[in-house]
């Protein structure tokens, strides 16, 4: 199994490695993952301090509001996708999510996707590929504009997450109910289940493995 990763923003690929450890470790050694780090320079995100190495620089993959950056980081995803793919799935957090979303939303309206299912992580939604179009910036509703997302797909929320509870939802909703798992709650908050989060780390494995169709 190969795996595409896409860390959350104002963080980089080291973060991500960590906060992956125990998810990537579970999944075993049949499996490789590929980090594609954002290539804006940005502020650290919050609440990772115990992650962080003296030096480090912190990214994002797009300017929020900024439609360009937005674009740019959707062509450029899809050109890290035709070079080094395929992948068997996408594993994101955060900022990574509406990435990961916005990208698919386009592949689905070329009638190609080339991975068999997505893992979002306290996911920002996917953004409006007619707004972006027109150079705005904004949420897509899934109710009036592109449909729902249809690539199947696992959702990982924590308990204690009040960053973004809102728009993990959004995202949930702009995925199509017949192809999304339940939701996975784990104990935490803005973060991915690690050390201490055994009984979540297990759900989420045996959801990706579900996702790729290895039982």
């Amino acid at each position: 199994m190969r795996f595409l990763m896409l860390h959350g923003g104002g963080t980089n690929n080291q973060i991500f490695e960590l906060q992956t450890a125990a998810i990537r470790y579970e999944l075993g050694l049949q499996t490789s993952f590929e980090f594609v780090e954002g290539s804006i320079p940005a502020l650290r995100a919050p609440g990772i301090e115990s992650l962080v190495r003296p030096g480090d620089n912190f990214f994002v993959y797009f300017v929020p509001g900024s439609a360009d950056t937005i674009l740019k980081a959707v062509d450029d995803l899809q050109g890290y996708l035709d070079q080094d793919g395929p992948f068997d799935a996408i594993l994101a957090f955060s900022q990574g999510c509406s990435l990961a979303a916005t990208w698919c939303y386009r592949a689905q309206q070329l009638q190609h996707i080339p991975v068999k299912g997505i893992v979002f992580f306290s996911g920002e939604p996917a953004q409006s590929l007619a707004g972006l179009a027109r150079g705005e910036a904004r949420d897509l509703d899934p109710r009036s504009e592109e449909g729902a997302l249809r690539v199947p797909t696992a959702h990982v929320w924590g308990v204690k997450d009040v960053t973004n509870p809102e728009r993990n939802k959004m995202l949930y909703e702009q995925c199509d109910a017949e192809n999304r798992g339940p939701v996975i709650w784990h104990p935490g908050a803005h973060e991915l289940p690690g050390s201490g989060m055994d009984k979540a780390v297990q759900e989420v494995v045996q959801s990706i493995r579900r996702l790729v169709g290895r039982k």
